[in-house]
C-alpha cells in the first residue's frame, strides 16, 4: 500500500513545502502528493488553493504573480510561526530532489493548460512508473490519455457510478481517486475488477484511515503519514 503524504506531512508542517515534503519520507511515507499552477510568467509552483488568502494571506491566484514575485513569500507562518520564511516551491525543484527518489509520486493538475509541460517536466526527472498525473478536472486528464504515449492518470471524484469507472477504463485510466467518506467494500470490489487501481483522499482520521486499509485500497493521501506508516507496520509484521 502506498502511504501518499499528502501536501506532505501537512498535519504537522507547512503544506507542499520541502519541510513538509521532507518530514512525510521522515515519518514513513513511500509516496508524496502535491498539487501544480503555474505563475504569471510560466513557472510551475507546487500550490494547492485557488485563492492565495489562506497560505499566503494576500488577494489575487498563483497566476497573477511571477515567480520573481512569488518565491520569496512567506508560506510557512500560516501554519506556525516555527515554520516563518518557508518558501514556494517549484515543480522541477521538487523533482531535482524526489524525482529519482524512488518515492512515487501523485501529481495534481489544479489548472487547465499546465499538463503538457508537467508531463514533460516530470518525464525529465521521474520515470513513468514512479508518478501518476491526477485531477479533478476531467478535461486535463482526457487530453492527457489520449496520446498514446500517455502516462499513468487518475482521476479524482466526489462521487461513484459503473457508467464513470467504464469510461475511465475505456479512456485507458489506470486510478480512481474517490473521497474516501463513500468508499465501500463493493465500489472497491468493482474498480479493482475493472483493472484500476483505487486511490482515497479525504482521509481526515484514523478511522477513515483504518478503514481505508481493511478495504486493501491501492493506496491513500493523509496529512499524519506516521499514522499510517505504524498502522502498516503493524498489519504486515
Amino acid at each position: 500500500m502506498i502511504n501518499f503524504a499528502h501536501r506532505g506531512a501537512s498535519q504537522y508542517a507547512p503544506e507542499n513545502t520541502m519541510v513538509s515534503f521532507r518530514m512525510g519520507i521522515q515519518m514513513g511515507a513511500n509516496g508524496i502528493e502535491t498539487d501544480v499552477q503555474k505563475s504569471k510568467d510560466g513557472v510551475l509552483v507546487l500550490f494547492h488553493d485557488e485563492s492565495m488568502k489562506r497560505v499566503l494571506s494576500m488577494d489575487g491566484k498563483i497566476c497573477d504573480y511571477t515567480w520573481d514575485e512569488l518565491k520569496d513569500l512567506d508560506a510557512g507562518s500560516f501554519k506556525d510561526e516555527k515554520y516563518k520564511g518557508e518558501k514556494l516551491v517549484r515543480l522541477e525543484d521538487f523533482l531535482i530532489e524526489f524525482g529519482s527518489s524512488g518515492i512515487k509520486l501523485a501529481i495534481e493538475i489544479k489548472q487547465r493548460g499546465v499538463e503538457e509541460e508537467t508531463l514533460a517536466m516530470l518525464r525529465h526527472y521521474a520515470e513513468d512508473e514512479d508518478f501518476t498525473i491526477t485531477s479533478f478536472i476531467f478535461d486535463s486528464i482526457s487530453s492527457l490519455a489520449s496520446d498514446k504515449h500517455a502516462p499513468q492518470l487518475g482521476f479524482l471524484s466526489k462521487s461513484y457510478s459503473d457508467e464513470l469507472i467504464s469510461q475511465l477504463k475505456d479512456m485507458g485510466i489506470v486510478e480512481y481517486c474517490p473521497e474516501a467518506a463513500f468508499v465501500s467494500e463493493e465500489i472497491v470490489r468493482k474498480v479493482k475488477n475493472a483493472g484500476l487501481r483505487v486511490r482515497p483522499w479525504g482521509i481526515k482520521d484514523v478511522g477513515l484511515m483504518n478503514k481505508m486499509v481493511d478495504l486493501d485500497v491501492y493506496g491513500m493521501t493523509v496529512n499524519f503519514p506516521d499514522l499510517l506508516s505504524k498502522r502498516l507496520a503493524d498489519l504486515y509484521a
